[in-house]
């Protein structure tokens, strides 16, 4: 399936969503390092920002999440099956490695999953499996929850896809 088949399903899932953030919870504290500081006026202000490459690599499968930005829909994040997942924090790339997951699956994604960072930042994503289509599905009704080490987070809703890619 080619990527721009796939971005085109992801936008027409994110058409209604939109973007918030909220801070308050507890941070599971990570063992090493500072950590992107979530707290910091640029990050508060900025949140999450659009990832470098949405794509997801030739004969791999995973899942890429996108919010809104102003208006138009961004990818925000993208996860590897068997590999790693990138986010975007107020402009600081942060490159994740799954720790728990749990929920129904497919192409190597669960409705649940949990990332962290050797720094110290955890995301918890949840999304529901929608509508089928070749090689992959939709992501509905998504939630990034983003933490730093210092107890600080975000939550943004996305959508996205899940899928393989020949």
């Amino acid at each position: 399936m080619k990527a721009l088949t796939l971005a085109s399903y992801a936008l027409f899932a994110l058409a209604g969503a939109c973007a918030t953030t909220a801070s308050g919870s507890k941070a599971r504290q990570a063992e090493t390092g500072a950590g992107v500081d979530l707290a910091s006026e640029a990050a508060g202000a900025q949140g999450l920002r659009p990832i470098a490459d949405a794509k997801l690599p030739d004969k791999s499968c995973g899942m890429v999440l996108w919010t809104l930005e102003g208006r138009r829909p961004a990818a925000v994040f993208r996860f590897v099956s068997g590999d790693q997942a990138e986010i975007n924090i107020a402009g600081e790339p942060v490159t994740l490695k799954r720790i728990d997951y749990a929920g129904a699956a497919g192409f190597g994604v669960f409705e649940q999953q949990s990332f962290a960072s050797g720094d110290g930042v955890t995301v918890d994503v949840t999304a529901r499996f929608g509508l089928g289509f070749e090689g992959g599905a939709y992501l509905e009704q998504g939630l990034i929850k983003v933490r730093d080490n210092k107890g600080w987070s975000m939550v943004s809703p996305t959508a996205g896809i899940a899928g393989c890619k020949d």
